[in-house]
């Protein structure tokens, strides 16, 4: 009998380890693309689609209102959130031109620019990125170069979710605006595998699986071979990001819904939201959830220039500099140091998401960051206390400049006049204050001035200067 119940205890100790109380935690970053905070019920718009294991996550952790990305685009975007700084500073403004995805002398994140999973790496973590890249395609810019141990993904800014002629999936052509494709209707382009130390890709050949759902099944298998070893995972979902395709199971889910490309893009934010209850699964299964940070984001906001999601309760959408272009979901879960279920209305970025996990690991930077470790303002007595000063945006010659409630929005453009935004008033950016509010706008301008005095010039040239409509409201930005 002792020894039936000390086997028993053996296999639960086994199943389900111990972390031990100065252990480093388990890092968890869920990247979405073109995701906006009016499509997710977690943030209470009329328009979302049902998430509830988002929803879950959000209730295990904080959620900030007023969560920004660094750009409206996602390869610049992504710069920042993996480097910790301003990716102006080092060049990286403009997305990364598509003719040089197939290889030669790609720009991309400079060779330099030390990055999250290096010094995660240097500390003993072991570390993986799932998913879309983005961010360089040359032997020294693959993620397996930059601090990952491996990479199962793809390197260019989209590809199809699985081959078209795959059984049970729902293809929608993506909108034509302007005369022009936003996205073509692609060809499956090749998930490869890549480890640190070899720069050859292995080609896998997954072409009749969904993109979602292999993502999180790679994602679920790192977990699961980490027990005992801390460990970075860097997982960036395609989703919502076109083209439009969605296994039958989940469009059905939206039989309601009359346009065909919303009710796609309903499914493509659906099987997100599985892909995430899955993860989540698997970090509880693994006995370490509460000392695993996990992050849930974007890259930017809403395509709604292509007629999906809501625009009428916020502001514009990707391209743009409104609030629908910048503001992204941000959610962020450490059980055993984070408060649970906090709503949190102050200004913060994804430029917080390195000093914070950095700190969390007890490591220190090696160089200036343009983000704050959060968790000293997660504290009873710190939160009133302000993240952000003043946040900045530039893409070519559109900027903006956001400091508490107050945006300004401006270009410069000779001839050009500055907008200016009361957000606690003005949620949805209808009202330009620049007269009555002079001062703040020169305020904004200078702070604005002073940043921008620090950055680089852009590493390569804007590609073209798209005019898109969000909602009625045109908007410019420089590619």
């Amino acid at each position: 009998m002792i020894l039936r119940l000390l086997s028993i205890l053996i296999a639960c100790a086994l199943a389900t380890p111990a972390v031990a109380k100065d252990r480093r935690p388990n890092v968890i970053v869920i990247l979405a693309d073109d995701l906006g905070v009016a499509d997710l019920s977690a943030y209470g718009y009329r328009s979302a689609v049902p998430t509830p294991n988002i929803d879950k996550l959000a209730a295990r952790g904080v959620r900030f209102t007023r969560g920004y990305a660094t750009a409206a685009v996602c390869s610049p975007s992504r710069a920042a959130l993996l480097s910790g700084r301003y990716q102006q500073r080092h060049g990286f403004e403009f997305l990364i031109p598509e003719a040089h995805n197939k290889g030669g002398d790609a720009p991309g994140l400079a060779p330099e620019q030390r990055l999250l999973p290096e010094a995660l790496k240097k500390a003993g973590y072991r570390t993986a990125a799932i998913g879309k890249w983005h961010l360089g395609d040359t032997p020294d810019r693959l993620p397996t170069a930059r601090g990952f141990d491996r990479f199962f993904g793809f390197l260019p800014g989209e590809i199809a979710y699985a081959d078209a002629k795959t059984p049970g999936l729902v293809s929608q052509p993506v909108p034509y605006v302007g005369g022009r494709s936003f996205s073509r209707r692609l060809p499956y382009l090749e998930v490869g595998r890549w480890r640190a130390g070899s720069p050859a890709k292995e080609t896998v050949k997954n072409e009749d699986r969904y993109l979602t759902q292999e993502l999180t099944r790679e994602a679920v298998d790192f977990i699961r071979s980490s027990r005992g070893k801390p460990y970075f995972l860097y997982l960036a979902h395609l989703a919502p990001h076109s083209p439009f395709q969605a296994p039958q199971a989940y469009v059905d889910r939206f039989a309601h819904e009359k346009d065909p490309t919303k009710r796609v893009y309903a499914a493509l934010i659906a099987s997100l939201d599985d892909a995430v209850g899955e993860l989540m699964a698997a970090v509880e299964a693994s006995g370490e959830a509460d000392n695993t940070i996990v992050v849930f984001s974007a890259d930017n906001g809403a395509a709604t220039y292509l007629g999906v999601s809501n625009c009428a309760d916020i502001a514009g959408g990707k391209l743009s500099h409104y609030e629908g272009g910048v503001r992204v979901p941000y959610l962020v879960s450490w059980p055993r140091r984070w408060p649970k279920g906090q709503v949190d209305g102050r200004n913060v970025s994804l430029l917080d998401v390195y000093p914070t996990v950095l700190a969390a690991a007890g490591l220190k930077p090696d160089g200036p960051l343009d983000g704050h470790d959060l968790t000293p303002f997660m504290a009873a007595d710190a939160r009133d206390r302000t993240v952000h000063e003043t946040l900045f945006w530039r893409t070519g010659h559109e900027f903006a400049a956001l400091s508490g409630d107050w945006k300004m929005i401006s270009n410069t453009r000779a001839g050009a006049f500055p907008w200016l935004f009361d957000l606690r008033r003005d949620p949805t950016e209808t009202v330009n204050l620049m007269f009555a509010e002079r001062d703040r706008v020169k305020d904004l301008k200078a702070r604005y001035d002073a940043w921008a005095k620090q950055l680089r010039p852009p590493a390569w040239p804007t590609k073209e200067t798209l005019q898109v409509m969000h909602c009625g409201r045109i908007s410019h930005n420089d590619q």
